[in-house]
């Protein structure tokens, strides 16, 4: 490799608590050319972020003193646009998303192959090239438009509220407009089908409720008998100006959240749900249609303690963590499910918030716990 090439790559900051992790780093990326920073603890990690700007940063989600997602939450309410990654020993779905919602660009678990790290980096370097372009494409259908970088759905302007399995078939028609798709093929390109039983009937209730969700639009899923379904409408790619996306982190964390086996609630500051995952689904009873965006978390868990006292009645939690300014909590009390019965929980509260404002999102842990009896 000639030197100009090594001139041109950025400089990667690699900050992890074992040294042989950090040597074996430092010399895969100097390899290829980078130039590295290497520290072995989060302050000094921060310190040598804010004073020599690297474009990379490779940090250690147990780093001592200061941890990655702590840094990360730092620098990204500094606004530093710096390609953030997340390394974990343990491969843990909640500790994804919570560095999503740090405002990671990516994570991965050691180990992993020095070919994946390499091929994420330099697809988030090619995402900033492309962002500093100054625009992206969103596909339009009639007054439809899907904007995939932020996975948001618009129709004549106003936002539509999709699970992520919706979003990904309207995704898949509008990428292959009339194209029919078996509900095999649509089981095999759509992630997200494999916990529904009976699957061909999901399928169709799924294409159900997207169907109900576009009902303002000129969009039409059609059933080709016998065979499938299809988009058989004119789709364009348009290019528009990109803005400041500053819910780019949330929509991450939003899309590790659908994955996780863990019953997970997303509220806004209004106590309003944004969000509500599959487990939560199960555990609680109500469906996504009854839940995202209609009802508060009280009217969702009725959270109250033994003697039958209603925290949301002035004893609220997320008061208690809005006047505390806390960033994690942990509460013992029973909720009501749907069909009436009262479950004891462990309920942990982690702020999405970056800046730690109340002004963002609150996650919610649910972990039933069992009586002696049960």
């Amino acid at each position: 490799m000639s030197a100009d090439v090594y001139t041109r790559l950025p400089l990667v900051l690699v900050a992890h608590h074992t040294r042989d992790t950090v040597e074996l780093l430092k010399a895969l990326l100097e390899g290829e050319g980078f130039t590295t920073l290497c520290v072995y603890n989060g302050r000094i990690a921060l310190q040598y972020a804010r004073q020599h700007h690297p474009a990379i940063l490779l940090l250690d989600q147990a780093l001592p003193l200061l941890d990655g997602i702590e840094i990360c939450r730092s620098l990204r309410h500094e606004k530093d646009d710096a390609a953030i990654f997340i390394l974990s020993d343990k491969p843990d779905e909640l500790g994804k998303l919570l560095a999503f919602a740090s405002g990671a660009d990516d994570c991965l678990t050691l180990p992993f192959h020095p070919r994946e790290l390499l091929a994420r980096i330099k697809a988030v370097l090619r995402r900033m090239q492309h962002q500093s372009d100054g625009e992206h494409h969103v596909l339009c259908c009639g007054s439809l438009e899907l904007d995939s970088e932020q996975r948001q759905v618009h129709v004549k302007g106003e936002l539509i509220g999709l699970t992520g399995l919706e979003y990904e078939l309207l995704y898949t028609f509008m990428k292959h407009p009339g194209r029919v798709f078996s509900r095999t093929q649509i089981l095999e390109r759509v992630r997200g089908f494999q916990q529904n039983t009976p699957l061909d009937r999901a399928v169709d209730i799924h294409i159900s409720n997207l169907r109900r969700k576009l009902s303002l639009s000129e969009v039409q899923i059609e059933t080709v008998r016998g065979v499938g379904y299809r988009l058989n409408m004119e789709v364009s790619e348009v290019a528009v100006a990109d803005a400041p996306v500053a819910n780019e982190q949330r929509q991450l964390a939003f899309a590790a959240f659908e994955r996780t086996p863990l019953p997970l609630i997303v509220i806004a500051a209004d106590r309003t749900v944004v969000l509500y995952n599959e487990a939560a689904k199960r555990l609680c009873g109500w469906s996504s249609d009854e839940v995202i965006g209609q009802v508060k978390c009280y009217s969702l868990l009725l959270c109250h303690h033994e003697d039958g006292k209603l925290l949301c009645k002035g004893d609220c939690v997320l008061q208690h963590l809005t006047l505390n300014h806390l960033q994690e909590y942990t509460a013992q009390y029973s909720i009501t499910l749907k069909d009436g019965r009262e479950m004891p929980a462990t309920v942990h509260y982690s702020n999405l918030d970056v800046a730690g404002t109340s002004n963002g999102y609150m996650l919610l842990t649910l972990e039933p716990t069992l009586s002696d009896s049960q």
